[in-house]
């Protein structure tokens, strides 16, 4: 700072009395400003960049984790600390009030990214049925609901216990493992499926291998020699998942962790730790990613419940997933165990049940003879319809019939509604639509369509190897592979239902999903490329876009997460722009609340340092060279930063013709100022004008060869590469910046309007007016109040070149628009001028233009 300091002292020295000018000294010293002035620029550049890649990611519903949101604070927070310390050596450290404003706010970004979810102390096992919605932190959503199914809904759950997140933190705490997974998860590589998997068995075989500490191991023994009969016979128990997170609306993590069935005594303490490790799977670790769950926001908590001997079980849906207004209940049965409907490994019954009266509507038996009665069935009905009313929303319900004819709820928890798609045609639309037709019947899983080529995956080994965007094409629906469906375009599956695991996942994620495909393994071959339309329940040859135009969106997948929430929190510091008016008292460093903020305020005064440097030498007037062309001498003033001149331009020359100089972005604003003459002022539209707008829009000031007498010199500042253009034309006051380099992620053009002498309804038209235009000219666009900002960056140096033309036609002719906002038919009129204008100026649209570069 002081060597700057010093530096400018010289400089004022120079012109001091009965001294002469060192004009070489000082060209030296601008150089250096200079020099700083475009570090300042480059990383403002960036940090924009930045700021929008994290507002659209966190509004696109892609799934991003911490590693996406550190990445991108850490780049920004760089751009910004550059930023301010450019301005300072610009300044002579004249702006040391930034300093604290960025560590404020660092330091409350750093706290929002640092945060965990509060560790509770509690008991490490706690009787089913004491349980409730307010124990969810400690025992997970799943005993939890469990517990309100018994006590609030007043339904028969199995007897058992559950074992705590004070529990599982113990027991890692106890064994030092939860470094080491931290230090696994690292390196891990999620679009490296052999990596992935790799990662998780190592980590699984840590847990599984570590010793369960001596209190915890007397409270789960102690609790489970409780379930005894009144014989004393040890019972069979069911070792469940109840992560915290687990089974929240449309988030469910279904099948992703692990359940073991009928475990004795002599292994509750193993299948106990193979449950937790189970956090880790590949799937559940892809579908914590996909879902936006940090690692540390999931605790395994495990219910230890009794087995039901089934007679008969299932799933039931309290509305159908796709259909949640319908009075439908849905219900898949199979004999036995639950476990085989969920996972889809059995055939099932299927019954349509109607809500009010609890008969049967509709129904579909695997076997000679259905495995509900109807009595059952309307039992059933009267079950989810409690439990929806409990709950507060439909219901997925798993259940079991035991040998006694006793309704067991095992499960509840939100349905994941899949919205309606956006087309009509279903079966209709399929049936149309017959030729190269592979695969026809089967259900809807999920719903949508997708396409690409074919994969099967039967093993493990055929898992690893499938590529992203491919069709996932399987036997049956194991839970296994829901790992491939994030880099799937569609699922298909020769069996399998609705309710189950896989299913209900691909619903979650927005994956087409058809099951019951018959054949479909034997007649879809590896990597043929076909149009999997899960609606019409059909598989077709080739591509289809006329049915993918037609299909709902995806899903928005991270909304309600706790990695959307600390992302939203973050932009809250990093986004909103407080400081627009540079004129305002109130633009100031200690005014700085975003990040924004101080990049807006670094840039505005980096623009007024550059103007001040040598204010004491007469710099500029030195230095800026009027510009002239053929026999005519414009009322602008060039100032050459670098290499914006012709080499052998002569620097004693008062004037600057239009060939002499080689600034491309200058040259580009030049051409599109001057491709139109300006009409001059159309006819006024008195209605609620004044006599100042009506002077100025007649004054020749207004003229771009003259100087406008409202403000100062208008200044292009230039280098080969860049350009600055502050000027005032009127009552509006425009910004253009640009710099066209080699490298696209330097390349940028930035507009700023704001201003004007009309009404406040008219300054808004007109904001919005200029608005449309420039989106419609490939601009990002941004409008607060009456002031706009327009930006388009890191596109090829021809296609910013177009975008400059245009903004130099702008600033011409768009003024005159204030004076017709309030008539309809001359806004049209102007505006089909300027489009006309705009054609001819910039031929081809910019999505066009994009298409072909």
């Amino acid at each position: 700072m002081g060597g700057l300091s010093g530096a400018l002292r010289r400089i004022g020295t120079l012109f001091a009395p009965g001294r002469g000018t060192d004009t070489e000294l000082l060209n030296r010293e601008f150089q250096e400003h200079y020099r700083s002035f475009r570090t300042l620029l480059t990383a403002n550049n960036n940090a924009l960049d930045i700021m929008v890649e994290m507002e659209q990611t966190y509004g696109s519903g892609q799934p991003f984790g911490m590693a996406f949101v550190r990445g991108h604070v850490t780049a920004l927070t760089v751009n910004v600390f550059k930023m301010i310390q450019s301005l300072n050596h610009l300044s002579g450290g004249g702006y040391q009030g930034l300093d604290e404003a960025f560590r404020s706010i660092s330091d409350r970004i750093e706290e929002l990214m640092s945060t965990h979810p509060p560790a509770q102390a509690g008991a490490l096992v706690i009787p089913a049925g004491s349980l409730g919605r307010g124990d969810t932190d400690q025992v997970g959503d799943k005993m939890a609901n469990l517990g309100e199914v018994q006590g609030g809904a007043g339904l028969s759950v199995p007897a058992g216990f559950a074992i705590t997140a004070s529990a599982t933190r113990g027991f890692l705490d106890s064994a030092g493992l939860q470094d080491e997974i931290n230090r696994i998860l690292k390196t891990a590589d999620l679009d490296d499926l052999e990596s992935l998997y790799s990662a998780s068995a190592r980590i699984q075989a840590l847990i599984s291998n570590a010793p369960v500490p001596d209190d915890l191991s007397r409270e789960i023994m102690g609790a489970y020699r409780a379930l005894a009969g009144a014989d004393g016979t040890s019972p069979l128990v069911a070792m469940r998942s109840s992560a915290v997170g687990e089974d929240r609306n449309n988030i469910s993590f279904a099948g992703q962790y692990r359940t073991e069935l009928n475990v004795g005594e002599d292994l509750l303490l193993q299948a106990y730790k193979e449950v937790v490790a189970s956090k880790y799977s590949s799937q559940a670790i892809i579908y914590r990613h996909l879902r936006g769950f940090r690692h540390q926001d999931v605790v395994m908590c495990v219910g230890c419940l009794v087995m039901v001997d089934a007679l008969v079980s299932g799933v039931m849906f309290s509305r159908p997933p796709d259909d949640p207004r319908a009075a439908i209940i849905e219900v898949s049965a199979a004999p036995g165990l639950a476990s085989v409907v969920v996972d889809g490994s059995a055939a099932t019954d299927f019954y349509q049940v109607d809500r009010e009266s609890g008969g049967v509507t509709a129904s579909r038996a695997a076997g000679e003879a259905p495995v509900l009665s109807g009595e059952q069935l309307a039992q059933l009905a009267e079950a989810a319809v409690r439990l929806e009313g409990h709950f507060g929303a439909p219901q997925d319900i798993e259940w079991s019939f035991d040998r006694d004819g006793e309704l067991i709820i095992l499960q509840s928890r939100p349905i994941a509604i899949q919205a309606a798609a956006a087309r009509t045609g279903g079966e209709g639309q399929a049936a149309a639509s017959r030729e190269g037709l592979l695969v026809t019947g089967g259900l809807t899983a999920s719903k949508g369509v997708g396409i690409g080529p074919v994969f099967r995956v039967a093993n493990e080994v055929d898992l690893l190897e499938f590529p992203r965007g491919a069709v996932l094409v399987v036997k049956w629906p194991d839970p296994a592979w829901a790992s491939l469906l994030s880099r799937a375009a569609a699922l298909v599956s020769e069996s399998g239902h609705a309710a189950t695991h896989l299913a209900i996942v691909a619903r979650e994620l927005g994956v087409p999903a058809l099951f019951e495909a018959a054949g479909a393994f034997t007649a879809l071959d590896n990597g043929r490329v076909v149009t999997v339309d899960a609606d019409g329940r059909s598989v077709l040859d080739g591509r289809r876009e006329d049915l993918v135009s037609a299909a709902a969106p995806a899903p928005h997948m991270m909304e309600g997460s706790p990695v959307h929430g600390i992302l939203g929190d973050v932009l809250e510091l990093c986004l909103p722009l407080n400081l627009t008016d540079p004129a305002s008292p109130y633009f100031k460093s200690r005014y700085c609340r975003t990040l924004h903020d101080i990049t807006r305020f670094c840039h505005e005064k980096a623009v007024k340092e550059m103007f001040s440097f040598g204010a004491e030498s007469r710099f500029y007037e030195r230095t800026a060279k009027q510009l002239a062309g053929g026999d005519t001498v414009f009322k602008w003033w060039v100032i050459n930063l670098d290499d914006g001149f012709r080499e052998d331009y002569d620097s004693h020359e008062k004037y600057v013709f239009i060939e002499q100089i080689v600034s491309e972005p200058m040259l580009a604003i030049w051409e599109g100022m001057t491709a139109r003459p300006w009409r001059g002022p159309p006819p006024v539209d008195a209605k609620g004008f004044g006599s100042i707008l009506f002077r100025s829009t007649m004054n020749p000031s207004l003229d771009p060869a003259v100087r406008a007498s409202l403000g100062s010199k208008n200044y292009f500042l230039i280098s080969k590469n860049f350009c600055n253009l502050s000027m005032r034309l009127g009552y509006h006051f425009t910004l253009v910046e640009a710099y066209l380099g080699s490298h696209l992620t330097e390349n940028y053009v930035s507009f700023q309007f704001r201003g004007g002498a009309a009404s406040r309804d008219r300054r808004f038209e007109r904001v919005y007016l200029l608005k449309d235009i420039l989106e419609e000219n490939g601009f990002r666009v941004e409008v607060k109040l009456d002031a706009l900002t327009a930006r388009v960056e890191k596109r090829p140096r021809e296609y910013l070149v177009e975008r400059l033309k245009v903004l130099g036609y702008l600033l011409i002719h768009t003024r005159q628009i204030d004076m017709v906002m309030a008539d309809p038919g001359m806004v049209s009129r102007y505006r089909a001028d300027i489009a006309a204008d705009l054609a001819a100026l910039v031929p081809g649209r910019p999505d066009e233009e994009e298409e072909d570069m």
